[in-house]
């Protein structure tokens, strides 16, 4: 099932999840992923919905967005044509994107993929922006953020 024009439930690990899951994913879709898919080209998800289980064997946080909890939504993204600093500048800097955190995550000093996610049950996203290393191997640098 498609949930907006350029993604479907299957990339983001909704299939059959519950409909406030699908809701989350779709709305992180509509207001995140689509302008940066505008930006950038076609945008490779590596990580979006997490069950409980998954997000416990991947060291994520108990109260990851990638759990889609209340009105949450994350994914780990990766764009196909464009570089990863570029588009996390892009975002933290130029796009006034209404992100709640987008995060430029390492693997062995390189580039791996970019964190973004959405709190709903926020009146205003917390536009927090950082680097570090993923899997929670080290710990995030906060970076500018213009408004």
């Amino acid at each position: 099932m498609q949930l907006t024009d350029h993604f479907a439930d299957t990339e983001l690990g909704v299939a059959g999840q519950d409909a406030q899951i699908v809701a989350n994913a779709t709305h992180l879709c509509l207001i995140l992923l689509e302008p940066i898919r505008e930006q950038f080209g076609p945008l490779a998800i590596d990580d979006g919905y997490r069950n409980p289980q998954h997000n416990a064997a991947v060291g994520g946080a108990p109260d990851s967005q990638h759990l889609y909890i209340g009105q949450n939504a994350a994914a780990d993204i990766r764009p196909m044509a464009a570089g990863l600093q570029v588009v996390f500048d892009w975002i933290r800097l130029q796009s006034h994107l209404q992100f709640d955190q987008c995060i430029l995550e390492f693997s062995h000093s390189l580039p791996a993929c970019i964190h973004i996610s959405y709190n709903g049950g926020l009146a205003q996203q917390r536009r927090e922006a950082m680097t570090g290393e993923t899997n929670g191997a080290g710990p995030y640098e906060n970076v500018e953020v213009n408004p």
